[in-house]
Order: structure tokens, then sequence, then C-alpha cells
């Protein structure tokens, strides 16, 4: 009798010894992974060209890579300006807008675009029917008064046999150009199909758009671009890898699955709660915008790349000529 007691206890202890070995290992597994935290500069307000970054982190893409991204709006500086001087490592910007640092010798590169073709144009009031850039003649056209705005403007006129010298040049002071268009404010403006086409669509309002890329190839730019800091990139290339990794998942998700990807960008910010029909028809037309090929989501071709910065220093609109290849590089996608 003795001898089983004994037995018993040798055996429960071997048990105990066996559990608490179990829970050891079960809570070794538990242990969350310590994320790095990296801050992402987004150019503007949310909006559908930032999606796949809300549906990354939603969707825990960043968290496989072991990286916390940060997605941020930029307080009182331009995006740009806090990635060259290192206050951010990446952040979304424009070719176009990047020419004018990249000529001054900036540390800022294009690491891949987040849209592939150009979708930005002149929109205009329907009932005017102007119908294609040449018709602009005799009307007011809305600028920001940029000199690359509006030598994009003389170009397409021009090669579409128009007169530009009879635009009459209204400044654009509204928050989107839909509203000043509707009350005859301008007759034109330029802007991006995804944002101001589809709010004018979404509010009953009439309009006609033609994208620069279709009147001159020159003009089909990066429209918005990834951007990162050169110092970063040469100190950190796999984390950088990492990250657009984890970003090009979440636009390819976008891509196959834009309304309920619109629904995760307005989880994230629900001040577009208000504009959610609009939202979710820009989502659906981003998604056919994003890239033709989803796994070459993010390639920046160099021809195309090269093409406009040739355009501008034909045109003289930087203070320095920008080299061919400057200013992109597509070894960081994978």
């Amino acid at each position: 009798m003795k001898k089983i007691k004994y037995l018993l206890s040798v055996i429960f202890a071997i048990f105990m010894l066996v559990a608490c070995g179990e829970k050891k290992e079960e809570a070794k597994t538990e242990a969350p992974i310590e994320l790095k935290k990296v801050d992402f500069l987004l150019d503007w307000v949310p909006n559908t060209n930032h999606t796949g970054l809300y549906v990354a982190k939603e969707k825990g893409y960043f968290a496989e890579e072991g990286i916390d991204l940060d997605i941020k709006q930029p307080a009182n500086e331009s995006t740009s300006d806090l990635v060259i001087n290192n206050k951010a490592p990446m952040g979304v910007y424009f070719q176009d807008y990047m020419s004018s640092k990249l000529a001054k010798g900036a540390p800022i590169t294009a690491i891949a675009a987040i849209i592939e073709n150009n979708t930005s144009g002149i929109i205009t009031n329907k009932k005017l029917n102007i119908n294609s850039p040449k018709e602009l003649a005799g009307h007011k056209y809305g600028t920001w008064d940029i000199p690359i705005e509006l030598n994009m403007l003389q170009f397409i006129m021009e090669k579409d046999g128009g007169d530009f010298s009879k635009v009459e040049l209204v400044p654009n002071t509204d928050d989107n150009s839909i509203t000043p268009l509707s009350n005859g404010v301008f007759d034109a403006a330029p802007v991006y199909y995804a944002w101001d086409k589809i709010m004018g669509d979404s509010l009953g309002i009439e309009t006609n758009f033609f994208y620069y890329k279709d009147y001159a190839p020159e003009l089909n730019f990066y429209s918005p671009v990834i951007i990162a800091n050169n110092d970063y990139l040469k100190d950190n290339k796999e984390e950088a890898k990492k990250i657009l990794r984890a970003i090009k998942k979440g636009y390819q998700y976008a891509m196959e699955h834009p309304e309920e990807a619109a629904e995760i960008l307005i989880k994230y910010a629900p001040e577009l709660e208000n504009k959610k029909a609009m939202i979710i028809e820009s989502q659906k037309y981003l998604a056919t915008q994003y890239a033709s090929d989803k796994d070459k989501w993010g390639y920046i071709d160099p021809a195309r790349w090269n093409a406009f910065y040739n355009w501008l220093n034909e045109k003289g609109l930087t203070k320095n000529p920008i080299p061919e290849n400057t200013g992109f590089s597509n070894d960081y996608l994978e």
C-alpha cells in the first residue's frame, strides 16, 4: 500500500512539473512581439489615395513585419520638408511637386507609386459644353497659380489646337473646386478624378473631365508617390522593404475589396462618414487605377519618370535641370 501511495505521489509530482513547463512555454509563445514604431506622413487629410495604408494597418500587415506604422497628417510644415529634414522617414508626396526639391539637391527618393497613372486633369461645367482643352479658350479657369500647372494647361491646349492666351485665369481659393465650379465662379479647374469629379457626381453636379495624359504622354507623371529620406533608406533598407511589403498588400486588398476598404478608411478617418457614398464610389474607381497588374503595384517606370522631368527641363520650370533617373528607386519593392 505504501508503495502504491509513493508511486502515485511521484506520478502526481511529474504531472505537475510537466504542466508547469507547458504553462511556461505557453506564456513564452503568447508574449506579444515588440513592434518598431515608424512615423509615416500623409500629404493632406485622409482620402482614398491613402486607403491601402489604413487597410494594411487594420489587417495587421505592418504588425506581421514587426512594424507599428504611425500614420499622421503634417501639422504646419509640408510633408516633403519634414522628410527632407529627417523629422519623419516616409510620407506621401507627388512627382511634380518633388521637382523643385530635387532641383536643389533635396535628399528624398520616391520608392513607390501609389497610383499607376496620372488621374489628374481638367474638370468643366457640363452645361458649357467644353469637351476638350482647345475649347477652354474664352472661358474662366480656376487656377492655383502654380507655374507647372499653368504650363501643363497651355501645353495641352496648344497640342489640341487651342489658344491659351484667350483663357481667363481666376484664383481658386476654395477647399474644393466643385462648389465654385457649380456657382459659376469659374468654368474649369485642375482636379483629381477620384476626388473632385466623383464629388461632383455624388452631389448631382454634371461635369466633363479630360485627363492630362490623354493629350500629352509627357504629363503622365506619378501622383501620388511614397517618398523617403535618403539617409533613412541607406541605414534602414530592410525596414523600408518591410514597410513597402505591408503597404503593397494593403493596396492589393483595397483593389480586390473596394467597399470594405472604404469602410476601413472611414473607420480611421470618421470625419469622412458624411461623405460615405462618395468615398465608396471613389474607392471603386481607384481600385481600377492603383495598378493594372496588382503584383506590380508601386513600380515606377523610368521612361515615364524621366519624360516628365525632361519636359520640365525643356520648359525651364526648375531652378536647375533635373538629371535623368533622379529621385526614384524600385529597389525597395518586392
